[in-house]
């Protein structure tokens, strides 16, 4: 068995790493790509597609338009500050990268004003995400949530637009170099956004697949960094940036169709995971129930004082070996059991010495009985003896043998040594005559009967009805 554990293990071990090395290889594929193409191409390759790239931009802008709707959306239901910056990020892409699909057609006039939008908007796009990282796990409150960050936010990306303009326009600055250093910036922070959640061992579903989109992104800058427009790896590089908007979305979609938070979304594998703790858990709460509903079961049929069967479950119990006698036509006596002059030790000696008198009795007479007897409390100081499988003759021989156990033990109360009598009447089950009620009422005629004739005794019911309901 330990080896069959040990054999599990290391296949697991195996898997877990290969599953890793997956995510890895599908972190970096791009980079084969940017570097097959950088070896098969040169910059004088051109694919010159205006419209093509015009009607491309415009479907990546309404659809980063549409993910800073849910995301927000599902801000606003877990006030996760994280999904606040990745609000921010989808609005600031889709501010600034609006116009370098719109001034696509311009670009014959001036490179620029059609070239450093792409830079800035992934720019914008790396710090928004850098700072979503940072807070992540920080929560705010429903009332703390305002649309005016919201308003304020794209006042930024508006003038961020109106500042790009005016730089592409600057003949006395190298724009080329801007341009690098953009790409550059946001690549150092899209990897500073993985290298951060490395550090601070954030793990799920949502954050790999975060990381991932977040190696796409910086691999997209580095592509565009040995571009040049029109060519197939300024081409390959929009492809790149696809790709990881498309990771990023499928995490962001599931989110909002689920839990609406970043931190509580699961893979498959960590869903089975908490099926199987949410099951152990509910097993284990189950025992519990059990274990508490065996407890009132048992506190409801029995006396709190003396721990014995109250009038309720002793009735219950006796209603069955009635029946059973009288299928199995077997013998069934009762006996009723009261005090001697109980009052007066309450009245020297307190309630709390009598109601020890109580227990002390119940565990006197638990030492006489046999595993099948029944003893329960009827009530005040009357007890109850039921002897399954006991003739009458029989059940004369316990009760008296208990008599004399009773009277020659005493109770320890403090200093003082109480000495106990007991009175007891003895009937015994007279089958398709006797209901409890009229069996407990003969037993307890026989017990006042013995009451009269001088207390600390034994009295039995002498009907023979029984004999005769059997055919006897």
């Amino acid at each position: 068995m330990e080896r069959e554990q040990i054999k599990n293990n290391g296949i697991r071990l195996i898997a877990v790493w290969y599953n890793r090395l997956l995510i890895i290889l599908l972190a970096f594929l791009p980079l084969s790509l940017i570097l097959y193409i950088d070896y098969q191409t040169s910059a004088e390759d051109k694919f010159v597609a205006h419209d093509f790239h015009v009607i491309a931009i415009g479907s990546s802008t309404l659809f980063s338009a549409f993910l800073s709707y849910i995301t927000w959306r599902c801000y606003k239901a877990t006030g996760e500050e994280l999904l606040r910056w990745l609000v921010y990020g989808f609005l600031g892409f889709t501010f600034i990268y609006a116009p370098h699909g719109f001034l696509t057609h311009y670009s014959m006039d001036n490179i620029w004003v059609f070239v450093l939008y792409g830079p800035a908007s992934r720019l914008v796009l790396a710090f928004c995400f850098l700072v979503a990282m940072l807070n992540y796990g920080k929560m705010v409150t429903p009332e703390a949530i305002k649309n005016k960050k919201l308003y304020f936010a794209i006042a930024i990306f508006i003038v961020i637009n109106v500042l790009v303009f005016w730089v592409a326009h600057l003949t006395s600055v190298n724009l080329n170099w801007w341009r690098l250093l953009a790409e550059y910036l946001s690549i150092s922070i899209f990897a500073g956004s993985v290298l951060w959640m490395l550090v601070q061992k954030i793990r799920g579903y949502m954050s790999v697949l975060y990381a991932v989109a977040m190696i796409w992104f910086a691999l997209s800058c580095l592509s565009f960094t040995v571009a040049s427009v029109w060519d197939h790896q300024w081409w390959l590089a929009h492809i790149i940036f696809s790709g990881g908007f498309l990771i990023l979305s499928y995490g962001v979609v599931q989110a909002f169709l689920t839990t609406g938070s970043f931190k509580t979304i699961y893979s498959q594998n960590e869903l089975f995971q908490q099926i199987i703790h949410e099951k152990k858990k509910s097993e284990q709460a189950l025992i519990e129930l059990q274990k508490v509903n065996q407890r009132l079961e048992e506190l409801a049929a029995t006396d709190s004082l003396t721990g014995v069967a109250n009038r309720r479950e002793f009735t219950r119990r006796s209603e069955e070996e009635m029946s059973r006698s009288y299928r199995n036509r077997t013998d069934l006596c009762l006996m009723v059991i009261d005090f001697d002059h109980f009052k007066e030790i309450n009245d020297q000696y307190g309630h709390q010495a009598g109601d020890k008198v109580l227990k002390e009795f119940v565990k006197l007479t638990k030492e006489i009985m046999r595993p099948s007897d029944l003893l329960g409390r009827l009530g005040g100081e009357e007890f109850a003896l039921l002897l399954p499988e006991t003739n009458l003759r029989s059940a004369l021989k316990v009760a008296e043998r208990l008599r004399q156990y009773i009277e020659g033990n005493s109770i320890a109360v403090g200093k003082q040594k109480i000495k106990l009598t007991i009175s007891i009447g003895v009937a015994e089950y007279q089958p398709k005559v006797d209901t409890v009620k009229k069996w407990l009422h003969r037993a307890d005629e026989m017990l006042y009967q013995a009451k009269d004739r001088g207390r600390n005794r034994v009295e039995a019911d002498s009907s023979e009805q029984k004999g005769e309901e059997h055919g006897l």
